[in-house]
């Protein structure tokens, strides 16, 4: 099955929290937290694209993004609140891959 794949730029912020770290992705909500802040980073990058993929697998992407505050604007999802990305975040990408049904061929 051909497949086309979209990519979401998102960015968390990751604290110290006693003996573990804690990251958080504003845009979805999402929290993890890991034994090292690196581990913390790469749990949030997890869930994100988990969280995504499954939204897109299950045909409720637009609901979940409008539940979170989001807005389409013009064919585009805008975030709940259009602001500059916090001093000491990461921004990391999160790629979404979409399957194609294979085409039987083409009648032209």
């Amino acid at each position: 099955m051909p497949a086309i794949q979209a990519e979401f730029k998102l960015f968390g912020v990751v604290k110290r929290k006693g003996d573990s770290y804690v990251a958080y992705c504003p845009a979805l909500d999402l929290t993890t937290q890991g034994r090292s802040s690196d581990e913390a980073k790469e749990n949030l990058k997890e869930a994100c694209s988990l969280f995504l993929t499954s939204c897109f697998e299950r045909g409720t992407f637009e609901q979940a993004l409008r539940e979170l505050g989001w807005k389409v604007t013009k064919g585009r999802p805008s975030a709940p609140r259009q602001t500059e990305i916090p001093h000491g975040a990461f921004q990391f990408p999160v790629p979404i891959p979409f399957g194609l049904p294979d085409t039987v061929g083409c009648p032209a």
